[in-house]
């Protein structure tokens, strides 16, 4: 693998998201100099990422892959891997008589189901096994809670359960023992075994993955990395290669699930951790803007051309996912908290047959064709279709020219059946689209006992700047900031983001623990966090470490930072009372049950070597006022102004019905609203009247 290249006059960082459409880079020079690109996600994705990178690099100018001392990358190489089911053939090893626990899943069938399919109990199914339920294979061996061995392995019956797994030509194994996460001896002895019978297959040990109580979701975890390592990791090593032959020779580093990076070599062999690569950046580079614009609540959407994306910021927090989700999978790792639907610019318009309504998404027109307005062969209604049939786009990505022609000619194929004119019925497309967004932003915040107005609302990615304006207003935010970078914002987040590491193990008992036992599994933990976090610097990591408790018997956890020494018995009563005040802090005044008993529930340690990074200049580009375009709001048409994002500098205020064009996104300034920049090249946006 690469490493870090010697220092000369002239450096870049460079920060890439790949998309399901676009593929975005972010490239920052020593001297605060930022070039952005967006190119076409390839069907090699490893192309779309160079031509974005070179996109970026013509603003600032250099050879800035050569000059590079990072690359960090945002993927959604493994999601689509396991949304479109084309990962690895897959064999699993478990305890003997429990072959089945995939196959039987949980009892509650609804888990991971879109609300219009809840409405079906008749049609509610457990999640797809992505394997063969004869490619699942039990050797005998047992472990009891206490990690002590009741049953040794028995190694010729392993071999033969490997064989027989070979003769089904599997390409990655995953390995989930009863109580492994105790012992990992077997998984660990099973995992030699393999690769003596298998030399150069995968492996994935349950006890590495995922050390957490809960046989099903473990077993899920396993499963789905398997399943999707092979593929990411081809995929890095093809990314590698490219840039390595474009002489890139800096730190190859991607971004992690529950945000940070790390090196892709770490990383690959637990692709799982990459599931939500994409998405994370955003809420990583929302952290950093909101840092310095001073808010601590932020609620972070990221618009796309597939999906819409919505993570919280909380105390100046990013939230951690409680039961983690991916699609219909409970998986049993540490991931941000980030809700998704697939509505994004290229969602599809569609009319149901049973009910004539109107529907967006969740299919998408994608980057091939994609939608009609596009010119490469789509004919779908997308959401971007009814956008540019409104007149709020011209352009996209900052170079595609969009077809207008096109794009109501696709509209009018819902338009007819609905009977409506080509203006409603666009209208219409993006109600739909905003009613699903703001649900969503609602299950997110109001749900979960957070309110709107509470928040500021940060509007990013591609489509996001379009229509923030309308779904903001619906949910009621204290605010609305477009940040610089808006377009490209998962891109900045991968280049802002540090080198970080997550250790976690589940060890349920009566709070409070031994002590020395508890000073015992901490530096365990501690140690394989360092271990992971190998960067090559040799910088001395920051390190924070948590208990997980409850409350007996109850669900919800609450996570309790402990002191940044060595812990004495004493520590653990203040880590009691911080505990009831962080539940009542999280479920209401009134919310603790009395004096019940409290339970740990797990330890997490974290581990963080911040990187260093040059900071971005705020830059403006293109002129004042860039003529007018015709738009309709509401059914009345307007002459728009259409500005350069020059013109909200330096607190200037544009008022709407206008459009901000900035190098890759357009800002809609619907009626009655405005827009005002600041110091830091970010925009905010002030709701008023009606739209």
């Amino acid at each position: 693998m690469s490493k870090p290249v010697e220092a000369s006059a002239r450096r870049f960082v460079i920060g890439v998201d790949s998309g399901g459409t676009f593929t975005d880079a972010v490239v920052i020079g020593d001297d605060g100099s930022v070039g952005v690109g967006k190119a076409l996600t390839t069907d090699r994705r490893s192309t779309g990422v160079l031509d974005a990178v070179r996109a970026a690099a013509a603003d600032v100018g250099g050879d800035a892959l050569g000059e590079a001392t990072l690359l960090a990358h945002g993927t959604t190489a493994g999601i689509n891997t396991l949304l479109t089911r084309t990962g690895a053939r897959v064999g699993m090893l478990t305890t003997v008589g429990f072959e089945d626990t995939l196959p039987i899943a949980r009892a509650d069938k609804t888990q991971g189901l879109e609300m219009e399919k809840l409405l079906w109990p008749t049609r509610w199914e457990k999640p797809p096994l992505l394997l063969p339920r004869s490619a699942i294979r039990g050797v005998v061996e047992r472990v009891d809670a206490h990690g002590d061995v009741v049953t040794a392995l028995d190694e010729a019956q392993a071999r033969a359960a490997i064989r027989e797994l070979r003769d089904q030509r599997v390409e990655s194994i995953g390995v989930c023992l009863l109580w492994a996460i105790r012992n990992p001896a077997h998984e660990q002895r099973l995992a030699e075994l393999i690769r003596e019978e298998l030399p150069g297959v995968p492996v994935s040990l349950s006890s590495d993955l995922a050390p957490r109580i809960g046989e099903y979701e473990r077993a899920v975890t396993v499963m789905l990395n398997a399943y999707v390592t092979p593929t990411v990791t081809t995929y890095l090593v093809d990314l590698e290669q490219q840039l390595h032959e474009a002489q890139f020779r800096g730190a190859f580093l991607v971004m992690h699930s529950s945000g940070g990076v790390q090196r892709a070599e770490t990383l690959a062999p637990r692709a799982i951790n990459t599931l939500k690569s994409g998405p994370v950046g955003g809420l990583s580079a929302a952290l950093r803007v909101s840092e310095l614009l001073g808010h601590p609540n932020v609620i972070c959407t990221d618009a796309g051309g597939t999906s819409f994306e919505v993570g919280l910021i909380v105390r100046g927090e990013r939230q951690v996912a409680r039961r983690p989700m991916v699609g219909r999978y409970p998986i049993a790792t540490t991931m941000a908290d980030i809700e998704s639907i697939g509505t994004g610019g290229g969602s599809i318009a569609w009319v149901d047959p049973d009910t004539h309504a109107l529907r967006v998404g969740p299919q998408s027109a994608g980057a091939n064709p994609g939608p009609a307005c596009y010119g490469r062969g789509g004919v779908a209604p997308t959401v971007t279709d009814a956008a540019v049939a409104l007149g709020y786009l011209d352009r996209l990505g900052g170079t595609l020219e969009l077809d207008p022609d096109a794009a109501r000619e696709a509209i009018g194929r819902i338009a007819e059946p609905l009977g409506l004119d080509v203006i409603a019925a666009a209208e219409g497309v993006l109600a739909v689209a905003e009613t699903q967004i703001a649900d969503l932003i609602r299950r997110v915040t109001v749900q979960r006992g957070h309110d709107p107005r509470e928040f500021a609302l940060y509007a990013f990615g591609g489509a996001a700047p379009q229509y923030a304006g309308r779904y903001a207003a619906s949910v009621g935010a204290a605010e609305v900031i477009v940040p610089m970078f808006a377009s490209v914002f998962s891109a900045y987040g991968a280049v802002a983001s540090d080198v970080t590491s997550s250790t976690a193990l589940d060890a349920p008992q009566p709070f409070p623990p031994d002590a020395a036992w508890l000073a015992q599994e901490i530096c365990a933990l501690e140690q394989r966090a360092r271990t992971e976090l190998d960067d090559g610097t040799g910088a001395e990591p920051q390190v924070r470490r948590f208990l997980r408790m409850r409350f007996r018997r109850q669900v919800h956890e609450v996570a309790v930072r402990l002191p940044d020494r060595t812990l004495a018995a004493e520590d653990l009563a203040g880590v009691a009372e911080r505990f009831v005040a962080g539940y009542e802090r999280e479920f209401g005044a009134g919310s603790t049950p009395g004096d019940a008993p409290i339970e740990l529930v797990g330890l997490t340690v974290e581990a963080q070597v911040p990187l260093d990074r040059p900071t971005p200049r705020a830059t403006v580009d293109g002129t004042t006022t860039r003529g007018t375009r015709r738009a309709c709001f509401g059914g009345a048409w307007h002459d728009c102004p259409v500005h350069g994002a020059d013109a909200v500098a330096d607190g200037a205020t544009v008022k709407g019905p206008a459009f901000v064009d900035t190098a890759t996104t357009t800002i809609v300034v619907y009626p009655g609203q405005a827009a005002t920049g600041d110091a830091y090249g970010n925009v905010r946006l002030r709701l008023g009247g009606s739209r």
